[in-house]
């Protein structure tokens, strides 16, 4: 196949990256899980709290234990390198988003390393699974799947090369294991799903890989984090008793604690997946009637239907578990996306190989398709270029936080009335921005805040209001 012949569809699939994902990075505003880890990253950039025990407000989470802390310290090297504007943390995740991309080309091309037709169609992969809406949604607001993501790639990019082809097996494996390690230290147990791979690739090739490989092969995948884990903890007891914390603190709560409950019913987040992957399936649908029309019908090889299977059983390995909690949100899906786009791509990998292997690359349909490609480029880097400086979310809100920051002293603590307790996104961004902390339980502050929509009897008699022009938020400060 010549390489030209797939340019006009890598450059849609950088198109749709730029419009789906980038054009929003580049904006101002975030979903508060994101917030808040941005915000920790930044605290423990500025040297507030450690690695092992980061910091993240003067009044609440004083010692952050909600998640472990890998995504914290990558990002806080990130701000010590670029400083902290929030055009770094958007650098990272587009970074993290770049790397990911990169591993599912490589396991496609690990994968089809005998076939050139259906090799350099990588783009397919990546394109299906960008597509995703909580895919682009997921890297566009900062979540740490995106980078507990990579790492399950990197993972199962190893593993790949060490089944297929069984040279230098151990120490593919051994790598594996390590990036399952670095994926569990990001976001905790979900991470170590990857475990189930070489179980997952003996149910669909039991004939052709002994379970005695099985055994060994899965024993250095799961051995190895436990391994890590092991000499960490010898190395610095207190590691030990971080992660029993968070065992108690964050798991615990998933189980036990009623306001954590995010789906309505135990299978949601299985419906969900599915409704997910409907842009995915109109792709395949689009793939399947162009390759009707110009009687390209390819079919599928055994072989690859045995891979499609192992794709999803890896997918479902991390995503069925999700059903054990009743806290289930969209994005925890993320680390197990690319192995259903990956699955998805394969089973149209033929009809798609055969169309583009028809491709007359000097003839005059192609030029124009060519062009038409290269102006939608043109046209999404010109479309994320205007959207620099904007806000994407929050933009009221927003304005008067960057108002009220340019007002209370960096480092302060505020009051703000108990109403405001669970208005996270609010006292996110000042710990962001300004590491403003708030205070529901105390007015014995110099200032205080107050949403305009509130009761004004809410402010206490000795608070004059501050003469500032916002629309959601009002400043109040102390008087003698």
């Amino acid at each position: 196949m010549n390489q030209s012949k797939t340019l006009p569809f890598w450059l849609f699939t950088l198109s749709a990256i730029s419009i789906l994902i980038v054009s929003q990075l580049v904006q101002d505003g975030m979903f508060m899980d994101g917030l808040l880890y941005v915000g920790v990253a930044k605290n423990l950039a500025d040297g507030l709290g450690n690695f092992w025990e980061p910091h993240y407000s003067q009044t609440y989470y004083t010692t952050f234990r909600e998640q472990p802390p890998l995504y914290f310290g990558l990002l806080a090297v990130f701000y010590k390198f670029f400083g902290t504007s929030l055009y770094v943390e958007r650098l990272f995740c587009f970074v993290c988003l770049s790397l990911t991309l990169l591993f599912c080309h490589k396991i496609w091309k690990t994968l089809f390393f005998d076939r050139e037709l259906i090799s350099k169609n990588s783009w397919l992969p990546i394109l299906f699974y960008i597509s995703i809406p909580i895919c682009f949604w997921a890297y566009s607001n900062h979540v740490e799947e995106t980078v507990m993501t990579l790492f399950v790639v990197m993972s199962i990019y190893y593993i790949c090369k060490a089944l297929l082809f069984e040279k230098r097996v151990y120490l593919y494996l051994i790598l594996a294991g390590i990036c399952i390690f670095l994926a569990s230290l990001t976001k905790g147990i979900q991470g170590l799903f990857p475990v189930a791979a070489v179980f997952c690739y003996w149910i669909v090739n039991r004939k052709q890989f002994s379970f005695k490989k099985n055994i060994i092969y899965s024993s250095i995948l799961i051995g190895v984090p436990l391994l890590i884990y092991s000499i960490l903890i010898f190395l610095n007891n207190n590691i030990y008793t971080v992660f029993k914390l968070y065992f108690e603190n964050r798991l615990g709560l998933s189980f036990n604690q009623a306001d954590r409950q995010t789906a309505a019913y135990r299978f949601e987040i299985i419906v969900r997946l599915f409704t997910e992957m409907i842009p995915v399936f109109i792709l395949m649908l689009i793939i399947y009637l162009f390759s009707l029309k110009h009687k390209t019908t390819g079919s599928t090889e055994k072989k690859d239907f045995k891979t499609i299977w192992w794709l999803l059983l890896i997918g479902f390995s991390g995503s069925i578990p999700l059903m054990i909690t009743m806290e289930q949100r969209g994005f925890y899906l993320l680390t197990s996306l690319p192995f259903f786009a990956l699955g998805a791509s394969i089973l149209m990998a033929d009809r798609m190989g055969s169309l583009v292997e028809k491709i007359n690359p000097n003839g005059k349909w192609y030029i124009h398709i060519k062009r038409v490609t290269i102006i939608i480029l043109l046209f999404s880097i010109t479309f994320t270029l205007l959207k620099v400086g904007e806000t994407k979310r929050d933009k009221n809100l927003l304005a008067d936080i960057y108002s009220i920051g340019n007002i209370v002293p960096y480092g302060a603590i505020i009051a703000i009335p108990n109403e405001m307790e669970h208005d996270y996104s609010t006292r996110e961004y000042l710990i962001r921005y300004f590491y403003i902390s708030t205070d529901n339980y105390s007015t014995a502050h110099s200032f205080l805040m107050i949403r305009k929509n509130l009761p004004k009897n809410l402010v206490p008699a000795n608070f004059k209001l501050y003469p500032l022009s916002t629309k959601e938020l009002d400043l109040y400060k102390r008087v003698l």
